[in-house]
């Protein structure tokens, strides 16, 4: 074949090639969502005094690395602030309908899972995206599944829902600065949307028991640039435990921000 047929070949095939997946996104290399699927975004918040290292299963296949969550767990596969691993807004794309979700803890130096720490049956639809928390520890662990409706706000604001995953305390008020801004929020329940204006200035995320004026745990401390930033769509989430004060514990109540969009 000449070198003009060869070219000419080659483009027919990149053309092809085109055409076949021109309505699939590329996110990556490796991952390729389309409508059929559900995607999810992670955060094991169970807070155990030892932190130990675990691992994800959906439908029995490994799909994380194994984690480490340390002080600050980490959602999966990202990311939030005030909490380990990246700041990007990455969703997880996962079969539609019921689907197995565990976390394990592996066997020392393999992937292989040792202890289960918790597992659940869900039910996605496709097309749709989820955020799946974890909270409380043994026969008390609970997953709390939040479909999220990412709609941004108009420029110059970000938008915001708030996740109650204290399991010492029954409902909580969150505070920005002095500001109110979600109250009475159950454990394990979620609060309505609500956005607030961009700004440079300095903020304190806290959170305080329902008609009370004191603070729970600790507060995360930011600029509200990092924070609120233009048309961003977050979610706060309290976690840990109310009762515990030693700020060494893992178990220790803190305030993260998830970045969804």
């Amino acid at each position: 074949m000449t070198t003009i047929g060869k070219f000419i070949c080659t483009l027919i095939m990149i053309t092809s090639f085109a055409a076949c997946t021109k309505n699939e996104l590329n996110i990556s290399q490796a991952t390729l969502l389309d409508e059929s699927k559900a995607q999810a975004k992670i955060f094991f918040v169970s807070a155990y005094r030892t932190a130990p290292t675990y691992q994800i299963n959906i439908n029995d296949i490994r799909v994380s690395n194994t984690i480490a969550p340390g002080s600050n767990p980490t959602p999966f596969p990202g990311g939030g602030l005030n909490s380990g691993g990246s700041t990007t807004p990455d969703y997880l794309g996962v079969p539609a309908g019921l689907v197995k979700v565990s976390f394990a803890t592996p066997k020392y130096n393999t992937s292989t899972d040792s202890v289960t720490l918790a597992t659940n049956t869900l039910t996605l639809s496709s097309g749709k995206k989820y955020s799946l928390y974890v909270t409380d520890t043994a026969a008390n662990t609970s997953f709390v599944l939040v479909e999220d409706t990412l709609v941004r706000s108009d420029s110059g604001y970000a938008k915001y829902k708030f996740v109650n995953l204290v399991p010492d305390k029954a409902a909580v008020d969150l505070y920005i600065g002095t500001v109110m801004v979600a109250s009475n929020i159950a454990y394990k329940a979620v609060s309505p949307s609500f956005i607030l204006p961009t700004s440079t200035a300095a903020a304190v995320w806290t959170i305080k028991a329902t008609g009370t004026s004191t603070s729970i745990g600790g507060g995360y401390s930011a600029t509200v640039a990092n924070t609120i930033a233009n048309q961003r769509i977050y979610t706060v989430i309290a976690r840990g435990y109310g009762s515990i004060t030693s700020t060494s514990d893992p178990r220790y109540s803190k305030i993260s921000l998830i970045i969804n969009q």
